[in-house]
């Protein structure tokens, strides 16, 4: 059971710097940490969180759907990483 634990830990970590990544070079800003909150430190606005959707599905090549659409789910990096990975195992 750790192994399954830990190989999910480390995929979720491969995800936030890829998301990192995506920050930095597709949407030109700048992320802290993985905890740090997207929308007090004006990382997201309303449009750069569409353009990170869009983002997001075609690199993780996973839909995002409107129930996952909460901002509990695009607070910091982590917790999309977490959505990322719930998606792609539905």
């Amino acid at each position: 059971m750790s192994s399954w634990l830990e190989l999910a830990e480390l995929e979720s970590q491969c995800i936030q710097k890829e998301l990192i990544t995506l920050f930095s070079e597709r949407l030109n800003v700048h992320v802290p940490s993985e905890e740090t909150d997207l929308f007090k430190s004006g990382v997201l606005d309303s449009q750069k969180i569409v353009e990170l959707m869009v983002l997001i599905e075609e690199r993780f090549k996973t839909q995002i759907e409107i129930v996952d659409f909460e901002f509990e789910n695009f607070c910091c990096v982590k917790r999309i990483a977490d959505l990322i990975l719930r998606r792609k195992s539905s």
